[in-house]
């Protein structure tokens, strides 16, 4: 089955914030324990980022906005030597006061049409060199080193794109010798962009989902075939677009030599097509969002925020919406044979961070505090309340929402068994029995501040659902209808 748009998918890595009791303090029902890691990579689009690091990253980069970016890279760029020269310090502080009269909307001076159309009327005279900007170039590729699930896609587009234009540009300008040495410098930077995604995305997979090492490196090999199979596709496509450039008038004397526009303009064509790695880039983002959700457990447990019971629905609750993908066919088989050999191993790595947590607390006790204050890990918690969610859920035809009842059903017995064992604990005991009792009551509304309330009506006129205000169960609930709805689509997939 095919989703209509995978960046549009609700992140599976958003996770719920339970209120739940954590390892190492009393449950207060009244405050919800972070579901966020502070190690999670950004998860915020390309699209978003400030597009003067990321030159024409839109498909509908315009000739203005190619202009734009000429002049403010012109103009508001500067070493820090330059300040030693009082006209460059001066011509700066002009600059930057024009466009901070720009952009608060104060009509003094020239105003910015004025500016730009004046700027493009000089690149219609002179045109553009044949250099290439190595220093933004090599600050653009090396911003990929923390690509998310999220920018995934457009983020292997734009970096193919952006070496084939930048190589067009050399073999167009310069020859010999010279062209040798421009070429082995492009190729230089761009080796260590994509060394940058691969490693560091790769190294989100195996930290968090415990991919083995073999696994691992077909990770790579997938990357390093995609990429360069969309490389030999915009090369391909480098001759329509160029016929396309030489259309657009006297801009066309400096826009043939704009490689960020060529670039936009070859992803704009959408030459590439299916690939044929082992892992594709919709199975690389699905790997990507799950390894997510894996690392916000991994995080809240090597602090103590998480406890065997809540990893156990935390981690559950991913893992049947990575079994859903998998039976709708949004992944290839061989990405689900790789996240479902790789899952016992990440559920360990989350158990060992929270049990290492606990022993450091437990081996610095205060004053008064008993022994087994910080018990150790109990496995038998975690999966016996893991197997319970995910064998109501393949029995139950895919439900999620009563596969979480299931496993609250039972985590409820399991716990009390595990207060009997560690009564010191705590994390059992009351903490655990307060969790359970408030699992499906909403905060009482007078409990509810006004900001709260505010930020709920926001985010329901933006169509999103808010899990503000909500009992535990019923964010459970929301993140699986939500997650449900995303990929109930029926187009494909962009590879």
């Amino acid at each position: 089955m095919n989703i209509a748009n995978w960046t549009n998918i609700p992140n599976i890595a958003n996770q719920i914030t339970t209120g739940a009791p954590q390892a190492g303090f009393r449950h207060d029902p009244s405050v919800a324990a972070a579901s966020g890691g502070g190690a999670a990579q950004g998860s915020a689009p390309l699209l978003h980022l400030d597009l003067s690091d990321r030159k024409g990253y839109r498909e509908d980069y315009s000739i203005r906005d190619a202009a734009e970016s000429l002049w403010k890279q012109e103009t508001q760029t500067f070493n820090l030597k330059d300040l030693n020269d009082p006209t460059k310090a001066s011509d700066m502080i002009e600059n930057m006061r024009r466009q901070a009269r720009w952009d608060l909307g104060i009509g003094t001076g020239e105003t910015k049409e004025e500016v730009m159309s004046a700027y493009i009327q000089n690149l219609r005279q002179n045109g553009l060199s044949g250099d290439v900007n190595w220093s933004g170039l090599s600050q653009e590729l090396e911003a990929f080193k923390t690509t998310s699930p999220e920018e995934l896609a457009d983020g292997l587009d734009y970096l193919a794109s952006r070496y084939v234009a930048a190589l067009d540009k050399l073999e167009r300008n310069f020859s010999g010798d010279e062209l040798t040495a421009q070429r082995d410098k492009l190729e230089e930077i761009y080796q260590a962009g994509k060394a940058g995604m691969i490693d560091g995305y790769t190294k989100l997979l195996q930290d968090n989902l415990g991919i083995s090492s073999g696994d691992a490196q077909a990770v790579k090999d997938s990357f390093s075939a995609i990429l360069a199979e969309k490389v030999d596709a915009y090369r391909g496509t480098l001759g329509k677009v160029h016929e396309v450039v030489s259309q657009t008038g006297p801009d066309s004397v400096w826009l043939k030599n704009h490689d960020a526009y060529i670039a936009s303009q070859l992803r704009a064509a959408g030459a590439t097509g299916q690939s044929g790695a082992r892992y594709s880039v919709q199975d690389l983002t699905a790997a990507g969002q799950i390894a997510q959700s894996y690392q916000t457990e991994l995080f809240n447990a090597s602090s103590c925020g998480r406890n065997e019971a809540t990893l156990a629905l935390n981690l559950s609750m991913a893992d049947m919406k990575a079994e859903t993908m998998i039976q709708k066919g949004m992944v290839s088989q061989n990405m689900a044979s790789l996240l479902q050999n790789s899952r016992s191993q990440g559920h360990e790595n989350a158990l060992a961070a929270l049990d290492q947590s606990l022993f450091k607390r437990e081996s610095n006790l205060a004053p008064g505090e008993p022994k087994g204050t910080f018990a150790s890990v109990d496995r038998a918690v975690f999966q016996g309340i893991y197997n319970t969610v995910m064998n109501t859920y393949q029995q139950n035809g895919g439900d999620g929402a009563a596969a979480i009842r299931a496993g609250a059903a039972y985590g409820q017995t399991v716990t009390a068994q595990a207060t009997v064992k560690n009564p010191n604990a705590l994390r059992w005991g009351i903490s655990i029995e307060s969790y359970w009792k408030d699992f499906y009551t909403a905060p009482n509304d007078k409990e509810t501040s006004p900001l709260t309330k505010q930020v709920n009506k926001l985010l329901e006129q933006t169509g999103q659902t808010s899990g503000l205000g909500c009992s535990t169960y019923q964010k459970y609930v929301n993140s699986w209808q939500d997650f449900i709805t995303s990929i109930g689509g029926g187009v494909d997939v962009r590879a």
